[in-house]
């Protein structure tokens, strides 16, 4: 099914989706290229209303950082895009027409971002704005200018764009290039998909009653405590860790909420200073959502074991994942790497597409 990706976002019935990579070279605008295609050419989308933009630089012709050729964008008539004003007349010096529709607020390193409309195809370089707040605003104004679905080509190793606060759902992108074999590509896939597929917290409720502005703060989940006490020492993850290890094993059930970034360092702080025998009543360590995240899965699972469930507040939806196989490493064949990747990958994961051979396991 060369359209599997495009029906299952239209089947999505959203409005905002990122698509985010594990690593460079991974095919993310490949398949940014294939859904735009197919979800017009099955009459699920008119052009005009799609949009695109990006968190990096996205459609030059080389990379950059390796000097290999990479595809290019060539939008549709109608279609939404929000790049520079410097992009949009390189883009019209090699053919393209477009038409100016607004400047957006803030600026990148290659000039203020504009909002513009296809009027002929021609090779477009997408370089969108570098700030979540800013996208998230160019989204809004794509919406307004009566796009359905807006795009985003998420940048390498930000998954800003995936936020719930910033898009409805997210594809997630792998390939041979990602690691030094399939079964490192399938190890790596697999630990990304179970860290931003982190549950959400069951106390939501008790979470949105029991707010404070501080990074780290601590409330009871039993409805016995109505307090919340702050952490108000030294905010650095040793000190923070012994905080949290405290309070598990004096308090019952303890609520912790974490705004901002749940770092590697942080997360191994608290496993060194929870009792590798500890096994009470589950306490929860609750952050905005799975993209704060940035440990291992494994490390995940050791809290949980000794004790410490990490969950967010606003879970990601994660409607595929595709695989690309090219890597100017070593050879893979497109059915010899999903393979690999739906025998790593847990039991009730998304899809897993190539988009170029139509392959697909799920």
């Amino acid at each position: 099914m060369p359209a599997l990706l495009a029906h299952l976002v239209a089947e999505a019935n959203i409005h905002r989706l990122a698509l985010i990579g594990l690593s460079k070279n991974v095919g993310k605008t490949t398949a940014t290229n294939h859904l735009l295609e197919t979800l017009i050419n099955e009459k699920l989308y008119c052009s005009d209303e799609l949009a695109l933009t990006s968190l990096g630089l996205d459609g030059e012709a080389t990379d950059a950082l390796t000097g290999l050729s990479k595809p290019r964008y060539v939008p549709q008539a109608g279609l939404l895009v929000a790049t520079t004003a410097e992009l949009v007349r390189q883009a019209e010096g090699e053919g393209a027409q477009v038409e100016f529709l607004q400047q957006l607020p803030g600026r990148t390193a290659l000039g203020p971002v504009i909002l513009a409309r296809i009027i002929c195809p021609g090779r477009v370089i997408i370089a969108g704005p570098t700030l979540l707040r800013d996208l998230r605003n160019a989204m809004d104004q794509f919406q307004v200018l009566g796009a359905r679905l807006s795009i985003v080509d998420g940048a390498i190793n930000r998954l800003g764009a995936a936020a719930p606060k910033i898009t409805d759902a997210c594809i997630l992108c792998t390939g041979a290039s990602a690691a030094a074999t399939p079964e490192h590509v399938a190890r790596r896939t697999t630990d990304v998909l179970l860290r931003l597929s982190t549950q959400q917290t069951q106390w939501l409720d008790a979470y949105r009653k029991r707010t404070s502005q501080a990074r780290l703060y601590k409330f009871s989940a039993n409805g016995g405590d109505k307090t919340i006490e702050i952490y108000t020492d030294v905010a650095e993850p040793g000190y923070e860790a012994r905080w949290v290890a405290k309070h598990m094993q004096t308090s019952p059930k303890p609520m912790f909420v974490l705004h901002g970034a749940f770092t590697e360092e942080l997360s191994r702080a608290i496993l060194t200073e929870l009792p590798k025998k500890y096994s009470p009543d589950h306490g929860e360590l609750i952050v905005e959502d799975a993209t704060k995240i940035f440990c291992h899965s494994v490390v995940l699972q050791r809290l949980s074991e000794r004790g410490l469930d990490i969950r967010v507040a606003s879970p990601l939806r994660i409607l595929a994942l595709t695989a690309n196989p090219y890597t100017s490493e070593y050879l893979c064949s497109s059915q010899h790497l999903l393979d690999i990747l739906a025998k790593e990958l847990p039991a009730g994961s998304p899809p897993i597409i190539d988009v170029i051979s139509g392959h697909f396991h799920g």
